[in-house]
């Protein structure tokens, strides 16, 4: 292999044998060395694709203004989070969350660090990638001195999630966690209550509406049967309240995210809720 193209001291690109580009870093990989010179294959730490899809001149800008200790974090973080979470992370997480944390330093340097609207949920849905986000959080005051908020661990969660499902957006991992608040919103809004979030069985809707978003999301929800319709209309005319936020919720689903879901589903949400609101 032989360099094609070099961002630092650390960071170069090159073809592979299927003639693709492909990302190099190392520590000293690109020290001493130009275009067209031979690579020391020994100093390679992580090789990636460069996926067509994703946004190459937005790639080469991070890559060039990526500094040595940056990149020793990064790789810290992205350790600890496959020892703790016991996977192996796409290696593009090198790039996303090495974009999201310069950014966060800029922002926490100029005291404009940002709110995450959907940290509660973020918590709930993804708990495990949630607790290896706070240890990185100590990694990053350890090695910076920057004490970043709470809020920053449910981003950095976001970047374990995805680099854990291939190539998907951040937008697209958003996904489950803003719908699951926009329903617990509908419960609340239609009972005129507030959750109680220490309930074992506010744990167990969420965690309900966790796979049942999926599943939707996936169209793959269970098949209707003719005794789910007819314990649906014994519910409707015995719990009518309840049955009334279960259509809110149906209808939340179809309208804003063109997602028709059956029987089955309403019943199993309907007992969930049924719990979450009956004292």
């Amino acid at each position: 292999m032989r360099v094609a193209k070099k961002f630092n001291n650390n960071v170069i690109m090159s073809l592979n044998e299927n003639k693709q580009e492909v990302i190099l870093i190392g520590c000293g990989l690109g020290f001493g060395v130009s275009k067209g010179d031979p690579i020391n294959k020994s100093k390679i730490e992580k090789t990636f694709v460069l996926d067509k899809n994703y946004n190459r001149e937005a790639a080469f800008d991070l890559l060039a203004d990526i500094p040595k200790e940056h990149l020793d974090l990064i790789k810290n973080i992205i350790e600890l989070a496959e020892s703790l979470l016991e996977v192996q992370l796409n290696d593009y997480i090198y790039l996303s969350l090495s974009d999201h944390l310069l950014y966060a330093f800029k922002r926490h340097e100029a005291g404009t660090d940002i709110s995450n609207p959907l940290l509660n949920e973020i918590k709930a849905v993804y708990p495990k990638e949630y607790e290896a986000a706070l240890r990185a959080l100590e990694l990053i005051f350890e090695a910076t001195g920057a004490r970043l908020a709470k809020d920053e661990a449910g981003f950095i969660t976001l970047h374990f999630v995805n680099a854990q499902q291939g190539q998907v957006t951040i937008n697209e991992t958003m996904k489950i966690p803003k719908m699951i608040k926009e329903i617990l919103q509908i419960v609340e809004f239609h009972f005129s209550t507030q959750l109680e979030a220490s309930s074992i069985f506010y744990d167990r809707f969420i965690t309900h509406l966790k796979y049942f978003i999926k599943r939707s999301i996936d169209a793959q929800n269970e098949e209707d049967n003719p005794q789910t319709l007819t314990m649906l209309k014994s519910l409707r005319k015995n719990t009518p309240q309840v049955y009334k936020c279960v259509e809110k919720i149906s209808e939340y689903m179809r309208e804003s995210q063109d997602i028709t879901i059956g029987d089955e589903e309403k019943f199993y949400l309907f007992v969930y809720i049924y719990k979450l609101t009956t004292k």
